[in-house]
């Protein structure tokens, strides 16, 4: 993927982005304080905020209820490192990726989450308190609509 791009599926992630450039994101890092939380409303149950902590750490500041309520807990005040270790390798890599370069990132995965497959569009978008370096990263996440399965027709002869 070219890094100057960002390609997103979710409605509500698009207008999320865009809400960040409004806020600086084009020209450079949103500031925290500057974010108007009733701005959030929209997405809210299905947002992180993560604390950027030394060592590469990542804790839940904010922990969305749509998250709460799709995973079974609430994680706020918890470091990734609670999560099982496959799952932390992965998201301390992503998230370490968008604090160094102070880029967005976007992904789109599959999963079984308690026993139910599904497929989720992630957007990590950088905060900063001081507008250089990154001390906060905004997550959105919605489940994206699963594909419909079609029978493969019979090959004609």
């Amino acid at each position: 993927m070219n890094q100057d791009t960002l390609t997103l599926r979710h409605p509500k992630l698009l207008s999320l982005y865009a809400l960040w450039l409004e806020q600086g994101g084009a020209t450079g890092l949103p500031l925290t304080a500057a974010l108007d939380p009733t701005a959030l409303r929209p997405w809210l149950g299905n947002l992180l905020l993560m604390e950027v902590r030394r060592g590469a750490d990542f804790v839940y500041s904010y922990y969305g209820r749509g998250f709460a309520d799709a995973f079974g807990e609430d994680r706020m005040g918890q470091s990734i490192e609670a999560l099982p270790e496959p799952q932390a390798e992965l998201l301390r890599a992503e998230y370490e990726a968008v604090r160094a370069s102070g880029r967005p990132a976007a992904r789109v995965y599959s999963a079984d989450f308690n026993g139910v497959p599904s497929t989720w569009e992630r957007l990590v978008l950088p905060l900063s308190d001081d507008g250089e370096a990154v001390t906060k990263l905004l997550v959105g996440a919605y489940r994206l609509e699963r594909p419909t399965v079609v029978p493969m027709a019979a090959p004609r002869t």
